[in-house]
C-alpha cells in the first residue's frame, strides 16, 4: 500500500516538475513596462535631473529599497554618453545615456553583465504641467526560467519605475517652489 502511494507522489511530481519546465520554455523572455506622471513644471526644469547622473541620487527608488547599492558615476555625468555603474545585493548593473532630443532621453541598462533593458523618457509639454513617461523594454535569455525571471523583472520594475516617477514629480516640485519663493524674496523691497 506504502510503495503505491509513493509511486503515485513521485509521478505527481515529476507531472509537476514538467508543467513547470514546459511553461517557463513557452512564457514569453521579454517584457514592457510603462508609467506616466504629470508634473507642475516645464521641461527645461525637468529634464536636468533626468540627463544627469550626479542628479538621480536626489529622486532615483533604488538607494531607499537596496541600502547596500553604490554607484559610481563616470565623467563626464550628464549628456549622450553619460554613464553609471552600480553594485548592490541583487547585483551590479550600468546604465549609459544613448541619446536626448528636445523631447525624450533614451538609455540602455545592462543588469548583472547578462540581460539589456531598453528605455526612453518622454517628454510631453501639456499647459502648465509636463507629462513624463517612462517606458522600459527588456528581454531575459536564461534557459528555462528567462520567463519566469521576465515576470519578475516586469512585476518589480513597474512597481520601482511608479515610484522613481513620483520621486521625480516630488523633487522637481519642491525644487520649483524653492526657486520661486526665493525670486520673491528677492524681487520684494527690503524691510528696515
Amino acid at each position: 500500500m506504502n510503495i503505491k502511494i509513493l509511486h503515485k507522489l513521485i509521478r505527481f511530481i515529476f507531472v509537476i516538475g514538467l508543467v513547470i519546465v514546459v511553461a517557463g520554455l513557452l512564457l514569453p523572455q521579454q517584457y514592457q513596462v510603462s508609467k506616466s506622471v504629470k508634473i507642475h513644471a516645464n521641461r527645461a526644469e525637468i529634464t536636468p535631473y533626468v540627463s544627469d547622473f550626479a542628479k538621480w541620487q536626489l529622486w532615483s527608488p533604488w538607494e531607499k529599497l537596496d541600502p547596500s547599492i553604490k554607484f559610481d558615476i563616470a565623467k563626464p555625468s550628464s549628456g549622450v554618453g553619460a554613464h553609471q555603474f552600480w553594485q548592490g545585493q541583487w547585483g551590479s548593473g550600468e546604465m549609459t545615456i544613448t541619446n536626448i532630443n528636445k523631447s525624450a532621453i533614451s538609455f540602455n541598462i545592462l543588469f548583472n553583465n547578462e540581460h539589456i533593458v531598453s528605455g526612453i523618457m518622454h517628454f510631453s509639454q501639456q499647459e502648465t504641467q509636463t507629462l513624463v513617461s517612462c517606458e522600459l523594454i527588456g528581454e531575459i535569455t536564461t534557459p528555462l526560467v528567462g520567463g519566469y525571471l521576465a515576470l519578475l523583472n516586469q512585476y518589480i520594475l513597474t512597481n520601482t519605475v511608479e515610484l522613481g516617477l513620483n520621486n521625480l514629480k516630488t523633487t522637481v516640485q519642491l525644487q520649483r517652489e524653492a526657486n520661486e519663493s526665493q525670486h520673491d524674496s528677492e524681487s520684494s523691497p527690503g524691510q528696515n
